[in-house]
This record gives C-alpha cells, structure tokens and sequence, in this order.
C-alpha cells in the first residue's frame, strides 16, 4: 500500500483536485473531515472526466457532490488476497485502508502490479524448497 493518501474536504473544487491529480501523478484522493472520523468519500480521476463529460462547471463543483460514498476500505490486517478481492468484487482500483476508522494508506491495482512478481518470485521459491531443488 502507499502510506502517503492524498486527503481533501468535500468542499474541494473539480478543477483543483483535478490540477492535484496532474501535477503529484496520482488518481485518487479520499476525502475526509477533521470533525468527523473515518473516510467520507473518494474522488478518482474517472469521477473528474465524468464531470467533465456532463459539461459541469469544475472550477465550481464541489468534490462533495459527486463523490463515491459509501467507500469501500479494508483494515491493513487483511491479507493482500483478500483485499485484491475486494477490488474485483467492487470493480475498484482504489482502496483505502483504515484501522479504528483512522486512514493509514491506500492499495491500488499498481500496488498489486508491483508486487505480483515478488509473490510469483516467493511461489516459485517455496515450491523449489518442497520439491528439494
């Protein structure tokens, strides 16, 4: 997982999280609050060119609005397995995890591009190790 989340409040614009997305490389943010705790929403760079696409004034739209709530998230004592089954289940790229509804990272599907070779790599050592090579 990456520990560094992107947060933003649900008041911030389309165009501004937009420019955040450019500029940091990322394709996601989660929004929260400071008076409440836990994850209110996320916002994807999919969300941002759906606004685009039904012509919203982005300069003046409100993550808040348009945001995907409820938010699916996984606790960080899940193993990789069962949170890349989240993912499929919910056809999402973006997974917030969260631990006494406090956010401590996100698990995107290039996180999981990045380690399938490790877990391939880690397979293949143990079945060499069974099979005495």
């Amino acid at each position: 997982m990456t520990q560094d989340v992107r947060t933003i409040s649900r008041e911030t614009t389309a165009s501004t999280i937009a420019r955040v997305f450019a500029e940091d490389d990322i394709g996601s943010a989660v929004v929260t609050s400071p008076e409440m705790k836990g994850v209110l929403g996320i916002v994807t760079k999919s969300d941002i060119m759906h606004q685009v696409a039904i012509d919203a004034d982005i300069s003046s739209i409100s993550v808040g609005s348009f945001m995907s709530t409820p938010v699916v998230t996984v606790t960080g004592d899940k193993s990789i397995r069962e949170a890349a089954t989240l993912m499929r289940e919910h056809s999402i790229q973006h997974l917030p995890v969260v631990d006494d509804d406090e956010l401590v990272g996100i698990l995107t599907t290039t996180n999981l591009a990045h380690y399938l070779p490790r877990l391939r790599r880690n397979i293949l050592r143990s079945r060499n190790e069974l099979s005495g090579q």
